[in-house]
């Protein structure tokens, strides 16, 4: 049987792959409006002064940031994340400029933007995409002349259009967050995916299932925290929307419960109540879910679930989603939110963790550094094209250099024929202007979708903007073709081929797989030696986001060729196998905790005491010892599954140590 996120074709299908994703009807007229009305607006009052519509395109250059990372559901999310993104790419735009002309200057400061930007890589996702930015107009200032008068005039053009852009978003936001829809969406999301757990057959469907829900609840309790301000917290709507999705945390317990003890059974009634319960959350305006009737109470695992969804209806019956109004100061339902010291340690804790972020910092600022020097070396006419490319492809957080060098290359072709086929096909008129719109509103689209398509996109609209400035050149074409396959061929040789560990990917993915270990066993102590049910649900929740995270890095490696990607998919039958240990030891703390029986602590010892062994096996890169485990009582089905484990990461640490072996031999 096909293991879930186990290849299904070969790392060739892997990167050709079309990925699902919803149609962000908004963002596609924001980007098109966005885009195209600075140089629409320049065409139509000169499109003979050159300096008129240079200023035009530059602001929608601006704009392109603001477009791209117009992203997420909260609605003050996305104005951080424009305005963080245009912020940064407008100061890397004056850098730049200062350097411009200056051959050192130009090559230190590329330098340190690309070790700026590789580092911001371990703060945030935010963080970390408009850190590139920063680095992409560092590049593109010192690199290329923009024909004003006032050098500095560039930068600041830039900013307005990023501010227009930015302010489209502030205006779409205030009218949409007025409902709260995006925060219900993503609730109701939680509790769709709880219904699907409990309506999916066991086997593939159920692991799917699972892996669905940890990423619906992650999304849920990401998009309020994001939403949330000192004001927006006393909304009644914003209230009533934590409130629901905290009630969700006993049920998930009681779901995975239900489904380990009735493997294949359906309970039709609580698959019509939490869907009926998440219809209403998306739609306040329907009727409100009538409150859960159980029949069915037959075991632990059933009274877990019927008091759970009967809470869930009491929760449901006291908030009302379609009230406006706020709430008295100092009241709070209770979402965790990060510290500014919390948001301190991920990266203090990832440059700690070893060498591997440091060594993905060292071949961004390599690869760039190198390509800025050919550059100058060359004397190529458009010299930022290459960096922005090694930029594209290297950034360290971005997923498979080898994916992206090789989707960049590939994407750029299909952009750049598409932009000179407009360029010399379509008269600069209103039907280029058209286009361009089309092509604008189409990134938000394929952006999640596929990274090839984005980058023929994004390639078409940058070829307009600057072209329809430049004018139609087959030079111009031709010169934007060469420099981005160097920049591919850079990233591709110096950022990936020459670098061993490439090729001990594999084995080094057991640090990973050894670090989610510890904290099951972690997860394990506390859910079956505590009634505390928050701290059981939080742990909980590290866990399974901890085991999402490891699944979503095994999967990226499956991108890359097949002596990495084939070792890489050996770790996914394991990764499953601990998932499902995990719902087990939920399994069993539900159940103690109806029950009022609480757990043997001898026996609670040997379950945390196997999985540190299976943590220090896949850390050392050796066979698992024998492992004692319970096989009798309330822990007998988490003995079970840790055995089932055993023998799934065995061939994982196998497989993985047996390539990077042969990796080694051959450098030898």
């Amino acid at each position: 049987m096909t293991q879930p996120g186990a290849p299904d074709g070969g790392w060739v299908r892997q990167l050709t792959t079309v990925k699902s994703s919803s149609v962000p009807v908004d963002r596609i007229v924001l980007g098109a409006v966005g885009i195209t009305a600075p140089v629409g607006i320049a065409l139509t009052i000169d499109a003979s002064n050159t300096t008129l519509v240079g200023a035009g395109s530059l602001a929608s250059m601006g704009a392109f940031v603001g477009s791209i990372m117009d992203q997420g559901d909260a609605g003050i999310e996305r104005i951080r994340r424009i305005f963080l993104a245009s912020a940064l790419a407008t100061v890397g735009f004056a850098i730049g400029t200062l350097v411009h002309g200056h051959g050192v200057l130009t090559l230190i400061a590329v330098v340190l933007a690309s070790l700026v930007s590789g580092l911001a890589g371990t703060f945030s996702a935010t963080a970390s995409r408009s850190a590139l930015y920063f680095l992409v107009y560092v590049v593109t200032a010192a690199n290329a002349s923009f024909g004003l008068d006032s050098p500095w005039a560039a930068p600041l053009i830039f900013a307005a259009g990023a501010g227009w852009r930015l302010l489209l978003t502030i205006v779409a936001a205030a009218f949409i967050g007025r409902s709260f829809s995006p925060e219900r969406r993503a609730v109701a999301g939680a509790y769709r995916a709880i219904a699907d757990q409990l309506a999916a057959e066991d086997g593939q469907a159920g692991a799917a299932a699972s892996a669905a829900l940890t990423r619906a609840l992650n999304n849920a309790y990401e998009v309020l925290a994001d939403a949330r301000t000192s004001y927006i917290a006393r909304a009644v709507k914003w209230q009533a929307l934590v409130s629901l999705l905290n009630a969700s945390a006993p049920v998930v317990d009681a779901a995975i419960a239900a489904s380990s003890a009735h493997p294949g059974r359906v309970d039709t009634r609580a698959v019509v109540f939490l869907r009926a319960t998440a219809a209403w959350i998306d739609d306040p305006r329907r009727s409100v879910p009538a409150s859960y009737d159980g029949t069915d109470e037959t075991t632990p695992a059933d009274r877990a679930l019927a008091g759970a969804l009967r809470y869930v209806s009491s929760v449901v019956a006291e908030n009302d989603l379609a009230r406006h109004g706020r709430v008295a100061r100092g009241r709070d339902a209770g979402l965790s939110m990060p510290t500014a010291s919390g948001r301190g340690e991920r990266p203090l804790t990832a440059l700690d963790a070893g060498t591997q972020a440091w060594g993905a910092v060292a071949r961004l600022v390599l690869c760039i550094g190198i390509a800025q020097a050919l550059s100058l070396w060359l004397g190529l006419a458009m010299p930022y094209l290459v960096m922005l490319t090694v930029a594209q492809s290297m950034k360290p957080d971005l997923g498979s250099v080898f994916a992206r060098a090789v989707q960049r290359g590939s994407g750029t072709v299909l952009g750049v024929f598409i932009g000179s086929v407009v360029m010399f096909a379509v008269p600069r008129d209103g039907w280029q202007l058209l286009i361009l719109a089309v092509l604008a509103g189409l990134l938000p689209v394929l952006m999640p979708r596929n990274f090839a398509l984005f980058s023929a996109t994004s390639t078409a609209v940058a070829v307009l903007l600057v072209e329809i400035h430049a004018g139609a050149s087959v030079g111009l074409v031709e010169t934007r073709l060469l420099d981005t396959l160097l920049g591919c061929a850079v990233a591709l040789v110096f950022g990936y081929l020459v670098w061993p560990s490439t090729w001990r990917a594999p084995a080094q993915l057991g640090t990973s797989v050894a670090r989610v270990l510890r904290e099951a066993s972690e997860y394990a102590g506390l859910a079956l030696s505590t009634d505390d049910t928050r701290r059981r649900v939080d742990a909980r929740r590290a866990v399974n986001r901890m085991i999402s995270d490891l699944r979503a890095l095994v999967t990226r490696s499956l991108a890359e060729p097949r002596p990495v990607s084939a070792a890489a998919a050996a770790w996914m039958p394991g990764i499953t196998a601990l998932e499902r240990v995990v719902d087990a030891v939920t399994a069993a703390a539900t159940i103690a905790a109806q029950t009022g029986t609480p757990c043997d602590p001898a026996e609670v010892a040997l379950i945390r005491s196997a999985l540190d062994e299976l943590s220090a096996a896949a850390a050392a890169g050796r066979a698992p010892a024998s492992l004692t485990v319970p096989d009798t009582g309330p822990l007998a089905d988490v003995g079970d599954e840790i055995t089932t484990a055993r023998s799934a990461l065995a061939a994982g640490i196998r497989a993985a140590h047996t390539r990077a072996a042969a990796a080694a031999d051959r450098e030898s």
